[in-house]
């Protein structure tokens, strides 16, 4: 299992921070991979619903993700969980806290790859995922601080 923790400051107050986090539809808006979503989209995802995510990752390369909220903490904390269409198990932890007028968040994913893939995890999936983690908090604060 890979652990990708990523954090950065957002001048929003913690409760606008995490709605718009948890809020499906918006994922497409700051994060490099997500496609699309389906199902509990349109709100704060409350435990126990589900989120299909189409991922995006590479020259051609889709994956499904179906997630279920596994936690929720309204504002501070939010987990959710999928198995990918090709057997990636992942964990998403949202922590956030106020820190002087906005908000600290902590992103930390979790992951496990299917056996038959471990040999291109080093070289292919771990750099993309840890890349991609950087690049989605720089443009979530710069989409978050922009309105």
């Amino acid at each position: 299992m890979s652990n990708v923790p990523v954090s950065v400051h957002i001048d929003r107050p913690i409760e606008e921070v995490y709605d718009f986090l948890t809020t499906a539809a918006n994922w497409p808006k700051w994060h490099p991979s997500t496609a699309a979503v389906f199902g509990a989209v349109l709100h704060p995802a409350l435990e126990g619903e589900k989120i299909v995510e189409k991922v995006k990752a590479g020259i051609g390369i889709h994956e499904l993700f179906t997630w279920t909220v596994v936690e929720r903490e309204r504002p501070t904390r939010w987990k959710i969980s999928a198995v990918s269409q090709h057997g990636a198990k992942v964990d998403i932890t949202y922590t956030l806290k106020k820190e002087g007028k906005g908000t600290l968040w902590l992103r930390e994913m979790d992951f496990k790859i299917p056996k038959i893939f471990i040999p291109m995890e080093k070289l292919i999936f771990s750099p993309f995922v840890r890349w991609n983690s950087k690049v989605a908090v720089r443009q979530l604060k710069a989409v978050m601080e922009s309105y």
